[in-house]
């Protein structure tokens, strides 16, 4: 869910730039090296979660990544909301978002559930001035 704190962080997201240093600060640099920010495309939008029926704004964006001699499209998910404060229920709240984006890439024609889901990057922001003591994994 979208609140007035996140407008700045969703606009500075906004550019393919930031985005790409983002991933570069924070990604291990072999996941960073493989991705071609050349190719970086923004998927943003509203999405409605099925189950509660509440409305989430965040930046989606995909960018091609080679490995083994292979290019292929992954999503780059960057959960931008204030988080001020530890949630421990954090992962459960991002694997529900990222389902409720994989259910959008189907009923968008993006892809099928034969072909198989892209793989998607989580990221979340936390700028509370508490150090941050819920799981990472």
């Amino acid at each position: 869910m979208s609140n007035h704190h996140d407008t700045g962080y969703k606009e500075l997201f906004s550019y393919p730039e930031l985005v790409r240093q983002l991933i570069e600060g924070f990604a291990p640099p072999e996941v960073a090296a493989m991705m071609d920010f050349a190719t970086l495309t923004d998927h943003s939008g509203s999405y409605i979660t099925p189950l509660f029926g509440e409305k989430f704004e965040d930046k989606v964006w995909s960018v091609e990544v080679k490995w083994d001699g292979t290019r292929q499209r992954v999503f780059v998910y960057l959960l931008l909301e204030f988080q001020s404060t530890v949630d421990h229920r954090l992962p459960i709240r991002m694997l529900h978002y990222v389902a409720c984006f994989y259910d959008h890439l189907i009923k968008t024609h993006v892809t099928t559930a034969r072909k198989g889901m892209p793989p998607i990057f989580p990221v979340v922001l936390y700028n509370g001035s508490k150090r941050w003591t819920a799981r990472e994994d």
